[in-house]
């Protein structure tokens, strides 16, 4: 005769507090869950109602026992939960996801404020660039007007040089056109 194997659990964590074992033999009996509570003594230790029991036909995840590191019972849904070498336990991805998800809403609400400060800073530096730009354009004009007076007065001192040299060669000065403003002398 053939019997499974019968994994008693923790119903509010899934852990394993005993494996009956499979069994194989003319003289094997199957045992109730009343035989298994009196005869193993984790069992016997325990409150019968916080203990679930999963009972698996003989063979039955005769592989994955094989390969496995660990396994645990599912409290919810009393499905075998097997770890692997290697591989890292559902409790432990779950915080590590959880972890990761408040990290990730961090850091979105970080760059939703480094965006909005990067609006505003754009937009100051917008206004910036507009004030450079109507400087420049006022430096400009101004420097257009300074040349434009550079050149006058540069005419002008050159007329007075002449002038000047006129006086002191003794030759009589020839009117000029009248200035601007003035009043013409008709003598």
């Amino acid at each position: 005769m053939e019997i499974g194997m019968k994994i008693y659990f923790e119903k509010a964590t899934g852990n394993v507090v005993v494996n009956t074992g499979e069994q194989v033999g003319r003289l094997v009996v199957e045992t109730t869950e009343d035989q298994d509570f009196a005869t193993y003594k984790a069992l016997a230790e325990r409150v019968r109602d916080t203990i679930g029991v999963v009972k698996l036909k003989y063979g039955q995840f005769r592989r994955e026992f094989a390969e496995c590191n660990g396994y645990r019972v599912n409290p919810d849904t009393e499905d075998l939960e097997f770890t692997y070498p290697g591989e890292v336990p559902a409790e432990v991805l779950i915080k590590r996801i959880k972890m990761v998800e408040g990290e990730s809403a961090k850091t979105v609400q970080e760059l939703e404020q480094t965006n909005k400060k990067l609006v505003e800073t754009l937009e100051r530096l917008d206004q910036t660039e507009t004030q450079l730009q109507e400087a420049q354009l006022a430096l400009t004009e101004n420097y257009e007007e300074l040349q434009t007076a550079k050149h006058e007065a540069a005419d002008a001192q050159l007329a007075l040089t002449e002038l000047y040299e006129l006086v002191l060669a003794g030759q009589p000065v020839a009117p000029t056109d009248p200035v601007e403003g003035g009043e013409e002398d008709n003598a």
